[in-house]
């Protein structure tokens, strides 16, 4: 089963929506979804509905309280998540897993210790961020 990251969704749907047509050539911005021909919806759609029905329950669940968290974004928070994605999206297998180590210990931490572990992660040698994360791994990634 092939199951594509949130992050790797966007570039897809952006691609299709710019070779979607002729007429979205000549205008200067893309239609609103209203204004799209039912092909080119489901051109947009299809690989959101694939990934939809190949996944199990738990993810559907997940994927739809990602969907949900979303929407009660404002475009600002929007807009960090993005970059949040694009910048997860340019790093090393290492610094990843680095990435998620301290975001799952940080989920536990008052905003004073996120402060503090920052600081010292900023003073670590790279031999040290290693033997803080083998002391302090992610969690598994389960991904259903």
């Amino acid at each position: 089963m092939n199951v594509y990251p949130p992050s790797r969704l966007l570039p897809v749907l952006l691609v299709l929506l710019s070779v979607g047509g002729a007429a979205f050539a000549q205008e200067a911005a893309p239609p609103a979804w209203e204004q799209l021909t039912p092909a080119q919806r489901d051109a947009l759609v299809a690989p959101l509905r694939d990934r939809w029905n190949s996944a199990p329950p738990a993810q559907r669940q997940r994927m739809l309280q990602h969907g949900q968290r979303w929407q009660s974004m404002t475009p600002e928070q929007r807009d960090q998540a993005r970059k949040g994605m694009r910048r997860f999206d340019g790093m090393s297998p290492e610094q990843r897993e680095q990435a998620r180590a301290l975001f799952a210990k940080m989920r536990g931490m008052t905003p004073e210790q996120r402060t503090e572990l920052r600081a010292r992660w900023g003073t670590m040698s790279n031999d040290q961020r290693r033997q803080w994360v083998r002391d302090n791994p992610p969690p598994p990634r389960n991904r259903d």
